[in-house]
């Protein structure tokens, strides 16, 4: 048979010192998850420049009192709202809960068993026989500090996890929001684009009238005014579907869309923009990692915790007997499971296994995360370049080619396909640079979250917990 390991042996008679101390003290710890709450709170705000506590007091099926639901809805409003009322957010909170209970639960004592008998004379003699006998089992002293040690890794990982989530959450509402205000601005261009082709069409039905332009001409710019109005009803679901997109992701479905988005906050770019800047933020403060890392210190535990299979299953029992000739005795004793048959290597293999499978893990989200930083940033720096150009250069020299258009037009120099083209050409730079502007504000969106949620430098987070549930 294998012999124990030493560190169990320590282990075991350090906890069998302080017996007593520790069954007095077992299940004192609160079962209240609120500070590890504030503390997921704590983590989530630091990221989101927006308060998380104050929300998650509140019910998440009751309207939120960040939004009236008919003033302009500016982007961290909206965030404001989704943190009370986004339900899968809350799922992650309740999770904090639970993991609170199994923590509490792993330092509390294994409830006795008592057993009672009465026995009844069948050969006609007197007295009868009774017996009352108590167990208790003793191997959790040994195993309670490797219980302790797994429960509070789960409870730190659901902290964890729930701070990510709302993190997560903020990169969503924040597209989302972008979206819509994207869409209403293309909205306002298609319907300028619809009055503009339709002062063009009145102009031409003028020239027609006094024998300056051909039908054929009134008939070209009445395919356009008909080609800019379906483009405006298009533009106008589309606003709705994107309104209709943002309520789902605050968690109000449900909600009318009276309302406008109203220009967001100037997003500030990383001030180290490099790439090997952005790893090293992603990887001191991303609080995926964090909680990877948690359930690989999880692991850790559950690996020692295996370790004691090799020990005895030990249980102190007591007991008190009367025979049927009216003696009486106390009768204190143990019972010890050998583990020979089950020496405890299947539970230390598959720990250990469970082990490599965490640590793994953590390398997949760690090769990913370092592919989202990469490729949001070339997306960020692609769009950034191509909206400058078209503000810059695009957009007026369009400007200006539909100004001389229309001056050329007026004056019987060019005619009305050069005005149709330059009027195209205008709107669709317009189209252009609202595409741009969103591909730009989602991809400064995805890499903020890309990098744990925040350009600013925090500490890593840590929430290694020193609290005892005895």
């Amino acid at each position: 048979m294998d012999s124990f390991p030493p560190s169990s042996l320590r282990r075991l008679v350090a906890q069998s010192r302080c017996l007593i101390p520790a069954v007095l003290l077992a299940g004192c710890a609160s079962l209240d998850p609120q500070g590890n709450l504030d503390a997921a709170a704590s983590l989530a705000t630091s990221r989101i420049d927006t308060s998380a506590a104050a929300a998650w007091q509140q019910p998440v099926d009751t309207p939120s009192s960040a939004w009236n639901g008919r003033d302009p809805l500016h982007a961290d409003v909206a965030l404001a709202v989704a943190i009370q009322n986004n339900p899968s957010l809350r799922i992650a909170l309740s999770r904090i809960a639970e993991r609170r209970a199994d923590f509490v639960q792993a330092g509390l004592l294994p409830n006795p068993t008592i057993g009672v008998g009465i026995g009844v004379a069948i050969d006609g003699l007197s007295g009868a026989p009774a017996l009352v006998q108590g167990l208790q089992a003793l191997t959790w002293l040994w195993t309670r500090p490797d219980r302790i040690a797994t429960a509070d890794a789960d409870l730190q990982a659901a902290v964890l996890t729930a701070a990510e989530h709302t993190v997560t959450l903020a990169a969503r509402v924040g597209v989302a929001h972008a979206a819509a205000l994207a869409e209403a601005q293309r909205r306002s261009l298609d319907a300028a684009y619809l009055d503009v082709s339709q002062t063009t069409l009145r102009l031409i039905q003028a020239r027609h009238g006094v024998g300056e332009a051909a039908l054929l001409d009134v008939d070209r710019a009445e395919v356009d005014v008909q080609s800019a109005r379906t483009a405006l009803i298009a533009a106008t679901r589309h606003t709705e579907q994107a309104k209709l997109a943002l309520l789902e992701t605050m968690g109000w479905p449900g909600h009318t869309i009276d309302w406008q988005a109203a220009e967001p906050t100037a997003a500030t770019p990383p001030r180290a923009g490099s790439d090997l800047a952005l790893l090293e933020l992603a990887a001191s403060q991303h609080l995926e990692l964090a909680a990877q890392a948690a359930l690989i210190r999880r692991h850790v535990a559950a690996r020692s915790l295996a370790d004691t299979k090799r020990l005895p299953e030990v249980k102190f029992t007591f007991g008190w007997q009367r025979s049927f000739n009216e003696r009486k005795a106390v009768m204190p004793g143990a019972q010890i499971s050998i583990p020979i048959l089950d020496s405890g290597a299947p539970a230390i293999a598959k720990a250990q296994a469970q082990l490599e499978q965490a640590r793994l893990t953590w390398i997949v989200t760690a090769n990913r995360i370092e592919y989202d930083v990469r490729n949001t940033a070339s997306k960020w720096r692609e769009a950034a370049a191509q909206t400058l150009v078209t503000a810059d250069r695009l957009l007026p020299a369009a400007a200006a080619a539909l100004h001389r258009s229309q001056s050329a037009y007026s004056e019987g120099v060019a005619g009305l396909t050069v005005l149709l083209l330059a009027q195209e050409q205008h709107i669709a730079a317009q189209r252009i640079l609202i595409d741009q502007q969103l591909a730009e504000a989602t991809a400064l969106i995805e890499l903020r979250r890309a990098v744990g949620g925040t350009f600013e430098s925090l500490p890593a987070p840590s929430l290694a917990s020193r609290e005892n549930p005895s």
